[in-house]
């Protein structure tokens, strides 16, 4: 029995990203019925932001931490530990402004942890996670997989390199683009990633 923590990154309740996640997960579910999903909805809890208090708490050796510096960093915590044990991770989101919504950034920042998802060593960062397979469910306006906005995509490279740094290399993805750029066209090309997640839900 596997945990999968399933992150959804849009506030309307019937968006697209959605609509997507819903044909993955139920396709998924009836693969493997035994398996628990568990959904965390950015828009619907509270991330916390890492503000200076974060960081100089972080800063302090573990005994020295005060009662306060704890509080914070529990905050933090909670969201880190929930990442590290599932045992696969799907991401939902739109893009927003050529990159992922805020809240799904500051989520993303509560899981890159020095000494909990990644260390340093004199060769760069060592990931410390490992088969931990990653889908992207990512819904698009524009057509950023070739073209001319192919370059002002920062969203998926971006993901793909964080899962990197932090030892997830197993990284998949269903992109439905086009939507607002071809509106005629924008349910057909919802139902055509909807197939795609469908069948890539069979060996997630």
């Amino acid at each position: 029995m596997s945990q999968v923590l399933t992150i959804v990154a849009n506030p309307r309740s019937n968006s697209f990203t959605r609509r997507l996640l819903q044909s993955f997960l139920s396709a998924y579910s009836r693969r493997n019925p035994a398996d628990v999903i568990t959904e965390l909805d950015v828009y619907q809890c509270d991330i916390p932001v890492i503000d200076d208090a974060v960081i100089k708490a972080w800063d302090k050796p573990l005994q020295e931490r005060s009662p306060a510096d704890l509080a914070v960093l529990s905050r933090i915590d909670r969201f880190t530990d929930q990442f590290i044990a599932a045992d696969k991770i799907v991401i939902a989101s739109p893009m927003w402004n050529l990159h992922f919504p805020p809240q799904l950034l500051a989520y993303l920042a509560t899981v890159m942890v020095a000494g909990k998802t990644f260390v340093y060593t004199e060769q760069g960062c060592q990931g410390l996670l490992h088969d931990k397979p990653v889908m992207l469910l990512h819904v698009r306006g524009g057509v950023f997989s070739e073209g001319p906005l192919q370059a002002m995509d920062f969203a998926t490279p971006h993901l793909r390199s964080l899962c990197g740094m932090i030892g997830l290399t197993d990284f998949r993805s269903v992109i439905c683009e086009g939507i607002e750029q071809a509106p005629d066209q924008a349910e057909k090309l919802l139902q055509q990633a909807m197939r795609q997640a469908e069948q890539m839900a069979e060996t997630f």
